[in-house]
């Protein structure tokens, strides 16, 4: 039953009932901000059940629903969110936001198709939602559209232009294809554009080495990677960068950051990456000639 609907019954019976449809309404805003307040602290049991009373209590409270959704996706709970995300749609059209936040979702479900729509239906209701354009970008790329992909990210970082994760992929794509020039552009501007940001910019050095490294020219890479530690000193992706880069320069400055990146390696590093470093180390103890 819609909001108009209520109203429209609540004005026609008694003031008690009036009375009563307003108290729901407000109950229902109540447990909305409970549920916020609980998501806030990661309590999500609690915060689904009040999110859950609030649109009991008021199925047209859309920001319930969207409250609900966005739970959901934090606890990887993907069809609930979408479920959700789609009342909230119902309700509200034309929120950029909604349809923004459902795409993304679509997205961790690699519903590709449905991903797009959402996500192309979030730039038309707000051409100026940088993430929206990035996350587009990233659907295209999982479709085989790269070219289409590259001028996405290209928008995002146009619409906001301190968005690490545009400049990244963007740069990333190029790489993929060996537009090394282009690359190496896209991570320069980038350079620039994040100054001052700590870890972002560390990543930002880290890649403009990758392309240097790329591109054989080792002593540019090794600065490069060296300034991404002096911004993010646990990056180890630059540290094996480094390795990688000295082993065709100084064998024993390859052997030290070789050994570096792997004692402090863990779950989350690339293990291409490791098993290329314990390669390359073990060809280093072997004497083995620098080509």
């Amino acid at each position: 039953m819609g909001k108009k609907f209520v109203l429209v019954i609540c004005a026609l019976v008694t003031s008690t009932t009036v009375s009563s449809c307003n108290r729901d309404n407000l109950h229902s805003v109540e447990k909305q901000n409970s549920c916020v307040e609980f998501h806030q602290r990661k309590m999500f049991p609690q915060a689904i059940r009040e999110c859950n009373q609030a649109v009991s209590l008021d199925p047209d409270n859309v920001q319930a629903q969207q409250g609900l959704a966005l739970i959901y996706v934090e606890t990887k709970e993907y069809a609930q969110a979408v479920r959700h995300f789609q009342k909230a749609i119902a309700l509200s059209p034309d929120v950029a936001i909604y349809h923004y936040q459902l795409g993304e979702t679509y997205q961790w479900l690699e519903q590709w198709s449905q991903a797009e729509a959402e996500l192309k239906r979030a730039i038309e209701l707000d051409d100026t939602l940088y993430k929206a354009h990035y996350r587009l970008g990233r659907v295209l790329e999982a479709l085989d559209r790269p070219e289409e992909a590259l001028q996405k990210y290209t928008d995002a970082i146009n619409r906001s232009g301190k968005f690490m994760d545009a400049y990244r992929e963007l740069g990333a794509l190029y790489i993929e294809y060996n537009y090394l020039a282009q690359a190496e552009q896209v991570f320069r501007e980038a350079v620039k554009a994040l100054e001052g940001r700590g870890d972002e910019l560390g990543e930002m050095h880290y890649w403009l080495g990758r392309v240097l490294q790329e591109k054989k020219d080792y002593t540019a890479a090794i600065a490069e990677h060296r300034l991404a530690l002096e911004q993010k000193p646990d990056l180890f992706d630059a540290m094996f960068g480094l390795g990688w880069c000295y082993s065709f320069t100084n064998k024993e400055n390859a052997k030290i950051w070789f050994e570096k990146f792997l004692s402090a390696a863990n779950q989350k590093t690339r293990p291409d990456f490791i098993y290329a470093a314990h390669a390359r180390l073990a060809e280093l103890m072997e004497g083995a000639v620098i080509q």
